[in-house]
């Protein structure tokens, strides 16, 4: 049987298969940098906090059901030196639309309440109360699977067809 299309359809084929691969490439690398920067955080100095700030902000844009997110203000000492720090966790407060997952935010994180922050030794006035997941690093074999149907494709496209 003659393969139809031939050299078309063999730069049509690889083309995608780049694509896959550096798709995946990309979403591999995100995936490596947000594991990475949510491990150097457990490794950053421990300190208590005392919350001085605790308060639920709520705003609605026109269209859109109503938001929430919880906002902190919390002091620490390290090394000696007192700072102050608004971050819950890395990323900052996130607005969300579950008031009662924001409110459970503020009972645990009420005014006058102690906790164990993370201060990071690069910026001391960045402080965190929350670790992000590192479950980006768990699920790595998703673009590893994408790279591989990549690679997969580009050898397929010079596969000499069985007789």
């Amino acid at each position: 049987m003659k393969r139809s299309g031939g050299r078309a359809a063999q730069i049509f084929l690889c083309m995608i298969g780049v694509m896959l691969i550096s798709l995946g490439g990309l979403f591999g690398w995100l995936m490596v940098r947000s594991y990475q920067h949510a491990s150097a955080t457990r490794e950053w100095p421990q300190t208590e906090a005392l919350v001085k700030t605790s308060v639920i902000d709520e705003r609605a844009v026109t269209g859109s059901p109503r938001e929430y997110r919880l906002r902190v203000l919390f002091s620490y000492d390290h090394e000696g030196a007192e700072y102050t720090s608004e971050k819950i966790s890395p990323r900052g407060a996130k607005w969300t639309r579950k008031a009662d997952a924001v409110a459970a935010l503020a009972e645990k994180y009420a005014l006058g309440s102690t906790h164990t922050a993370w201060v990071n030794p690069e910026k001391l006035d960045a402080a965190i109360l929350e670790h992000d997941t590192k479950a980006a690093g768990y699920t790595l074999w998703v673009p590893a699977v994408i790279i591989i149907g990549g690679v997969g494709m580009i050898f397929g496209a010079f596969k000499k067809p069985a007789k």
